[in-house]
C-alpha cells in the first residue's frame, strides 16, 4: 500500500529531527544537552522523532489493520506543520528556559500544537472505525490482531493526554514529581511502548508464521495498557516519599516487558519462517528491561543519578531499535539500489545505533566526570545512522527523486553489480 502525502512528510521529519539531536549530542559542549540542557534532547527525540514516525506509521497503517478507509480530512496537512512547528519551537523554550521547573508559557504554545496535532490524527482514526467496513479478500487472521485497533486508539488517546501535561508544565510544575516526567513517561509508556506491542504482535506472528497463545496477547495488552497509565498517574499521585506505593503501580509495566520479551522468545524458537530480524526485536525489548530495572533502582533508592542512562537505554535502546526495525519492514529503504542492500544496510546501522546506544548510557552513567569524547562518539554515530537512514529512505518516500541523490542510474548499477558478488 503506498504511503499517503501526510505520511511522507511525518517520516521525512523524522529523519530531520533525529539528525539535528545527533548534531546537538556530537556538540554537546556547546549544547549541553547531556547536562543542562537534558529537557531540549529528551524534546527533539520524544515529539520530534518518535511523535513525528507514530504519526507517519499510524496512519500509513491504521487503514489496513482496522479494514477501514481514513475519511478525506484536510486538516491532516494542517497537523504535519503544527507538529514540526511544535518541535522546533518547544526545543527553542525549553533551551532558554533552561533548568528552570516551570517551562514557560512559550513552551506551553509548543505544546498545544502538539495537541492539536494528535487530535487531527485520533479524530481521523475515530472516523475511520465508525466508518464501513473494507469488503474483499483480507488477510489471514491471526491472534495478535484483535488488540491492534484498540491499542492504536490507546497510544494516540495517552499521546493526547501527554501533550496536554506537557502544555501544563510550562505553566507551573504541578503535584507529585511535576507535569513534565508525567508527561514524558505517559508518551513514552502510554502512546510508544503501546504502540509498538500493537505492531509487534500484528506483524511478528505474520514474518514467522507462528501464532502466540491468545492469553500471551491478551496480557501483553492489558499490562502494557495499565503501565502505560499507571506509571505516569503515580509519578503525580506520589510525593518524593515514600516510594512504595510507585513501585506498586510500575508492576504493571515491568510485568508487560517481561511477557512481551518471552512471547518473542516463543515466536523465534517455534518460527515455522524464521526471521534473523526478531533478534533485534528481542534486543530493544531487553533494552527495555533494563532500562526498567534502572527506573526501579532510582525510585528504591532515592537517586536520580542514572536518570540519563534509564532515559537513554529505554528511549533510543527499546523504542529507537524497535522503529528502525519496523522502518525497514515497511518502507524497505535502499530498495532503490536493491533489496539486498535494504538487508546488509539493515543490520549496519542496528549494529551502529546499538554502539551508539551503548556509548550515550555510558557516558549518562558517568554523568559526573564522562570522558570528553563520550558525547562526541555518540552524537556522531547519532548523526552517521539519520544521513545514511535518511539517505535510503528519502528516494523511497518520494520516487520523483531520480533515483538517488548524488548517485546516476549507471552508478547505482555498478554499486549493486558490485555488492551483488559479496
Amino acid at each position: 500500500m503506498p504511503l499517503s502525502g501526510t505520511s511522507r512528510w511525518f517520516l521525512s521529519a523524522a529523519q530531520a529531527n533525529l539528525g539535528v539531536a545527533g548534531a546537538l549530542v556530537l556538540i554537546d559542549r556547546q549544547s549541553g544537552v547531556l547536562s543542562d540542557q537534558w529537557n531540549v534532547l529528551v524534546w527533539l527525540l520524544l515529539v520530534g522523532f518518535f511523535g513525528c514516525t507514530t504519526l507517519g506509521f499510524s496512519l500509513h497503517l491504521f487503514p489496513a489493520v482496522a479494514r477501514r478507509r481514513l475519511p478525506r480530512d484536510p486538516l491532516r496537512g494542517a497537523a504535519f506543520v503544527l507538529m514540526e512547528a511544535s518541535v522546533a519551537l518547544g526545543a527553542y523554550a525549553l533551551y532558554e528556559a533552561g533548568s528552570l521547573p516551570a517551562r514557560g508559557s512559550l513552551f506551553s504554545l509548543a505544546a498545544a500544537l502538539m495537541v492539536i496535532a494528535v487530535a487531527v490524527t485520533l479524530q481521523s482514526l475515530l472516523r475511520a472505525v465508525a466508518g464501513p467496513r473494507v469488503t474483499g479478500p483480507s488477510p489471514e487472521t491471526r491472534a495478535g490482531d484483535f488488540v491492534t485497533v484498540p491499542l492504536f486508539l490507546l497510544s494516540w488517546s495517552a499521546a493526547l493526554g501527554s501533550g496536554v501535561l506537557f502544555a501544563l508544565s510550562g505553566l507551573w510544575v504541578g503535584p507529585g514529581f511535576g507535569w513534565w516526567l508525567a508527561a514524558v513517561h505517559l508518551f513514552v509508556l502510554g502512546h510508544a511502548t503501546v504502540l509498538v506491542a500493537a505492531v509487534l504482535l500484528r506483524f511478528v506472528p505474520r514474518s514467522v508464521d507462528r501464532d502466540p497463545p491468545h492469553a500471551a496477547v491478551f496480557g501483553v495488552a492489558t499490562l502494557g495498557g495499565l503501565g502505560g497509565v499507571l506509571v505516569p498517574v503515580g509519578m503525580l499521585l506520589v510525593p518524593p516519599r515514600p516510594m512504595v506505593l510507585l513501585l506498586a503501580l510500575a508492576g504493571p509495566e515491568a510485568a508487560f516487558a517481561a511477557v512481551l520479551f518471552g512471547l518473542l522468545i516463543y515466536l523465534a524458537s517455534r518460527a515455522k519462517a524464521p526471521r534473523r530480524q526478531v533478534g533485534l526485536s528481542l534486543s530493544a525489548v531487553g533494552f527495555l528491561l533494563i532500562g526498567g530495572a534502572i527506573g526501579l533502582g532510582m525510585v528504591a533508592d532515592l537517586n536520580s543519578q542514572p536518570v540519563i542512562s534509564h532515559a537513554l537505554i529505554n528511549v533510543l535502546g527499546f523504542l529507537g531499535l524497535t522503529i528502525l526495525v519496523m522502518w525497514f519492514g515497511m518502507i524497505a529503504p535502499f530498495q532503490r539500489i536493491s533489496h539486498a542492500w535494504t538487508r546488509r544496510m539493515l543490520w549496519a546501522i542496528a549494529g551502529v545505533w546499538l554502539v551508539a546506544v551503548v556509548v550515550l548510557a555510558a557516558v549518562g552513567a558517568l554523568a559526573g566526570a564522562p570522558p570528553t569524547w563520550g558525547p562526541a562518539l555518540g552524537g556522531a554515530l547519532l548523526l552517521g545512522v539519520a544521513a545514511a537512514w535518511g539517505a535510503g529512505t528519502i528516494p523511497v518516500l518520494f520516487p520523483s527523486v531520480n533515483p538517488l541523490p548524488g548517485l546516476t542510474s549507471e552508478r547505482i548499477r555498478v554499486l549493486r553489480d558490485r555488492w551483488s558478488r559479496r
